[in-house]
């Protein structure tokens, strides 16, 4: 079969039996966060936001990475005991007899420390704002099923994917998918992606402690 970054997502929806559903709680509680950073931690976060206005229209794929992107997941702090980030990273899953799901992930949180074994959030794309030619939420939903169809739990999985100055977060629940509307990173919306990011972080922990029957 062919690579994620080959999908679609009408691809992916008739292949594995999706259906979006833009109003899912699961998706409202994820992103339904309360501001709360620092005063030095919001003027970072604008000057990034001003650094990417000024610069969002010419920045190659990995400028965009490495300029503002990695930045902003710095924030989220997803260095922890029981799982790190992934960059560049192989998956493959066969999902039925002669069929595959493979490629490489752009950047996944997942528990590990060597290599990725229980993915938890993907974050896809990096592409320049006038780069749309392909389909990112295909991809990344193709993502997020070979986690989900690898994986032994069944918890919901969580990513993002990035379109120059916008942020789009999709959360996978079983055969239901839910993409949030835009966030634009050159506006004090900025903050808002920053909680949802480390809102995720809070997740994972909770997901965890579930698993491994830690009460607490």
């Amino acid at each position: 079969m062919k690579p994620f970054s080959q999908w679609t997502k009408e691809e992916v929806e008739e292949e594995f039996g999706l259906y979006a559903d833009r109003d899912y709680a699961l998706l409202r509680e994820w992103i339904a966060v309360s501001p709360s950073v620092s005063d030095e931690e919001q003027r970072v976060l604008r000057r990034l936001s001003q650094k990417l206005l000024a610069h969002v229209h010419d920045w190659n794929e990995e400028e965009l990475k490495i300029c503002f992107i990695a930045f902003v997941l710095d924030f989220a702090d997803f260095w922890q005991p029981c799982y790190r980030p992934f960059m560049e990273r192989e998956l493959s899953v066969v999902y039925a007899e002669g069929r595959k799901l493979w490629g490489i992930a752009d950047f996944l949180v997942a528990s590990g420390k060597q290599s990725p074994r229980q993915p938890f959030f993907f974050l896809h794309e990096y592409k320049k704002q006038a780069d749309t030619s392909n389909d990112p939420i295909g991809q990344l939903l193709a993502e997020m099923i070979a986690a989900q169809k690898a994986n032994s739990h069944t918890h919901p999985i969580y990513g993002a994917y990035v379109i120059g100055r916008h942020w789009y977060f999709v959360l996978l629940d079983g055969q239901v998918y839910a993409e949030s509307l835009a966030y634009d990173a050159t506006k004090d919306e900025i903050i808002e992606i920053a909680c949802i990011l480390r809102r995720t972080r809070d997740i994972i922990d909770g997901l965890i402690k579930k698993e491994c029957g830690i009460k607490g």
